[in-house]
This record gives structure tokens, C-alpha cells and sequence, in this order.
């Protein structure tokens, strides 16, 4: 599978959020970013490659108050995948409250 169809959403996602994205473990071809918030809690959104039209982002707690709990899935279509990413980050960026993302450099 590949994420050629769906790279340029990814990638002007990750721009606009100023996330660092991680493309491969080892042999295998990824896309994940980490967010962490300023009280120290890990939060992963992770994409899976494209398959028959459909894409499937998740998020989770990677450390913190909500690893125990199951990740969040939103199942779309690969056009609608922009609008998913940023329900993903919206969602994880809530479960840090009462603390916010750690702070990083926006670009401009």
C-alpha cells in the first residue's frame, strides 16, 4: 500500500500544526506524528495507508491519563482526509485539558 494519493493532506497538515512526521519503522512505510502536552503527556496520531478509497486515522494516549483507553478511529474517505486529521488533532489536544500542547514555534 501506498500514501502517494494522500500524502499532500498529510503533509499540509503536518506544515500547519508545525508536527514532526514519521515515515517509516524500519522497513515499513508509516505515517504517525507524536503531540505531547506541556504536563508531559504522549498523544500518537497515526494514518493507515489507503485501501480501496478509504483511509482510517487514529488517536491515542502513548503515556499519560489516558493510555489505558482504546484509541480513537475515524474511518473516511481518502479525499476527506484533511478534515479527519484535524478532528484527530482537535480530539487529542482536548484530552490534555486542563493542560495544553507543549508549546512549539508555529510557522508563519
Amino acid at each position: 500500500m501506498s500514501y502517494v494519493s494522500v500524502d499532500p493532506q498529510i503533509q499540509e497538515w503536518v506544515r500547519i500544526h508545525a508536527l514532526n512526521l514519521f515515515t517509516s519503522q524500519g522497513e515499513r512505510e508509516i505515517r504517525c506524528v507524536y503531540v505531547s502536552s506541556a504536563s508531559g503527556e504522549c498523544f500518537q496520531i497515526w494514518i493507515d495507508p489507503p485501501e480501496a478509497g478509504q483511509v482510517r486515522v487514529h488517536a491515542g494516549c502513548v503515556e499519560g491519563r489516558r493510555e489505558d483507553d482504546d484509541a480513537e478511529t475515524w474511518h473516511i474517505p481518502a479525499p476527506g482526509l484533511r478534515p479527519a486529521l484535524e478532528d484527530a488533532f482537535q480530539t487529542v489536544t482536548s484530552w490534555m485539558a486542563p493542560s495544553k500542547r507543549y508549546p512549539v514555534e508555529m510557522p508563519n
